[in-house]
């Protein structure tokens, strides 16, 4: 797990060791540069040392006598057999490092080499004989890569900010971003706040040469896959469990110690469940805790005390972090650390956690994310649900408990999901897909853009989660909304901030979960072994059942969330307040102030839900002035001029 960067174009070194510069933080073990201008290319490396500890896995890496040269962030849990198969092949390489297997798998499939890696990944291969550049991400989103186009060529990295490197990138805002921020509080798709930058989506290969840019899809989800014979919940109970435990032990692989997430939740629990099981007990385990009662006023559980009771079943060390609420610096950090303006304080106990474990001497964490996407966990696939047995009479159903007053319930947890239910229902499926994913209304943000934003972002595009719904026509409501899922919220919102929050202090994160054959697996499942008799995940949890408390698997949803709603009015309200009512917020011409003055009243006198929208409001603000508004970006740091060729 590391930091990559690197272009193709006539681009100068320093722009190499800048953006290496940027991103020290996700590979304080090492650093290294490679540059070559009469072939117009160069690539950078910031190493976190996990599998090979040795000087001989540094990067960017020599293979096959010298025609490739890679960069690599990520792990490949299956290097070990591919080295064997490499070898028998003919093939010289260090076989105890997992980068080093890459080079000689491109040598020989080319950019099908994809289709045999089990792990999570971005790199860039660069052939020396045919002058490309090839550039991929992992199926899922799980490590990200951003890249903008040259006149020449492209310039690519592991974080947006190091793209901010570049002499003169267009920093021109892309309202339809920014919009779609506001609603979602993350961007489908491939889209950034800045035009000219954009996202490598998840399953995507880039390639760079004389003859331009190219990019392709190399891998696609399934859904509704042909899962043979009809098998017994017994059987699928049984095969879970036994897939689980092989996919942990081969995700436990590491040269360093391995920690792990532990909320008391069923999907974290489960991972530190089959870590026990197969002989990689973890070396600590982390929670989150809260100082007061707030989070049950937002709706959410204890996670410590069910994580607690976890570790004790378990035997596992567990390390609590009681968390503060959150102030201006705290927010103002996390939207340097994200890259993107994400209004979800999620990212602050990741990097609570990492913090924690970093300090521990910890790594490689193992993570549950990803369990509530691909087995069904949050209250929208249980709407789904509904609606899919409600049939024909869930419109007008969702219309009448639309029309009931709420009163002064509708701030309530209560009253917000009611609300949101009963608003969802009344929708057709399509719509009812579509709007199951953003957090606020398209109304209520576009009242806090201003009219000529409006009027810009009238028509024209459809949303980036169209492809997904258009795909997932003819399957199920639940598993419609479980693929669309994972091409969007999942890695776009969740990896994201957890990939950038642990990498901030230097630790991996893993997860199992979004192994390929966990993901296949639990597609070809009848939508009925996901959700049952009122249960979210439901196979999942006969599964684990033998190694976990009842009182974990019989646990509400709580999510991975903070008490937002209490933070905006109490102790990052003068945060709030100062960003509206800053100058540089007034003069953008792309926020309605009075409506958005408006809406923090309400919000402060208790008349309006709006706190996320709040938030969103001021990270992007936030994430203006750090990330556009400077005009030298980063501060220039202390660099060698020579770099070995």
């Amino acid at each position: 797990m590391c930091g990559i960067a690197g272009f193709y174009g006539a681009q100068p070194l320093l722009l190499l060791q800048r953006m290496a510069s940027s991103i020290a933080h996700r590979g304080p073990d090492g650093e290294g540069l490679w540059h070559d201008p009469q072939a117009q290319i160069g690539l950078a490396h910031r190493r976190l040392a996990i599998i090979d500890l040795s000087d001989a896995a540094a990067q960017p890496m020599t293979s096959c006598a010298g025609r490739y040269r890679v960069v690599f962030n990520g792990e490949i849990y299956n290097f070990r057999s591919l080295a064997e198969e490499l070898a028998a092949r003919g093939y010289a390489f260090n076989a105890r490092s997992d980068t080093a297997v890459l080079g000689p798998l491109y040598d020989l499939y080319g950019p099908r080499m994809l289709e045999r890696l089990n792990g999570i990944f971005a790199f860039a291969i660069w052939d020396s004989v045919k002058g490309e550049l090839f550039v991929a991400r992992d199926a899922f989103g799980i490590k990200p890569l951003y890249y903008t186009r040259t006149r020449d060529g492209v310039v690519f990295a592991s974080e947006l900010k190091a793209l901010l490197c570049l002499e003169g990138l267009d920093r021109t805002i892309d309202k339809r971003a920014l919009e779609a921020y506001l609603i979602h509080l993350w961007s489908p798709g491939s889209r950034t706040l800045l035009r000219s930058v954009s996202k490598l989506e998840p399953g995507q290969a880039m390639v760079a040469g004389a003859a331009g840019v190219s990019i392709h899809t190399w891998h696609r989800h399934a859904i509704g896959a042909d899962a043979g014979p009809p098998r017994s919940a017994r059987d699928l109970t049984g095969e879970l469990a036994g897939l689980l435990d092989r996919v942990v032990a081969d995700q436990c692989i590491s040269d360093v110690p391995v920690g792990a997430f532990l909320s008391g939740g069923v999907d974290s629990s489960a991972i530190v469940a089959a870590m026990a099981a197969t002989g990689h007990r973890p070396a600590r385990s982390y929670c989150i805790g809260f100082e007061d009662d707030s989070m049950v006023e937002e709706g959410f559980g204890d996670d410590l005390a069910h994580a607690r009771l976890v570790a004790r079943t378990l035997d596992v060390p567990l390390t609590p972090i009681i968390v503060k609420p959150a102030d201006g610096a705290d927010i103002e950090q996390l939207v340097w650390t994200l890259d993107e303006p994400q209004a979800d304080p999620a990212g602050l106990y990741v990097g609570a956690i990492a913090a924690a474990a970093r300090a521990d001497g910890i790594k490689v964490l193992m993570s549950g994310a990803g369990g509530d996407d691909v087995f069904s966990g949050y209250r929208r696939h249980q709407a789904a649900v509904l609606r899919a047995r409600l049939g024909r009479w869930g419109r007008p159903l969702g219309r009448l408990l639309s029309a009931l007053p709420t009163g002064g319930v509708a701030t309530s947890a209560f009253g917000r999901r009611f609300a949101r239910l009963s608003s969802l229902l009344a929708e057709d499926d399509d719509t009812f897909l579509m709007r199951a994913f953003e957090f606020n209304r398209p109304e209520d943000v576009r009242a806090c853009l201003a009219p000529d934003v409006r009027r810009q972002n009238q028509g024209g595009e459809t949303s980036a989660l169209q492809p997904a719904l258009d795909d997932s026509r003819g399957a199920h409501l639940l598993d419609r909304m479980l693929y669309m899922e994972l091409h969007g919220f999942l890695p776009d919102h969740n990896l994201n901030y957890t990939d950038k929050a642990a990498m901030a202090h230097g630790v991996e994160v893993r997860v199992p979960y979004l192994d390929e054959r966990v993901v296949t697996f639990a597609a070809q499942l009848p939508w009925q072994m996901k959700a049952r008799h009122g249960q979210t995940k439901w196979l999942l949890k006969q599964a684990v059942a033998p190694r976990l408390p009842r009182a974990v698997l019989t646990r509400k949803k709580t999510g991975f969330g903070a008490p937002v709603r209490r933070w905006i009015a109490g102790r990052m309200r003068p945060l709030v307040m100062d960003t509206i009512a800053s100058q540089s917020f007034r003069a953008r011409n792309i926020f309605d102030v009075a409506a958005v003055e408006k809406l923090a009243a309400d919000v402060a006198a208790g008349r309006r839900d709006g706190a996320y929208l709040i938030l969103a409001l001021v990270m992007i603000e936030l994430w203006l002035r750090q990330f556009r508004d400077v005009s030298v970006y980063p501060p220039r740091l202390p660099v060698s001029e020579t770099v070995p060729v």
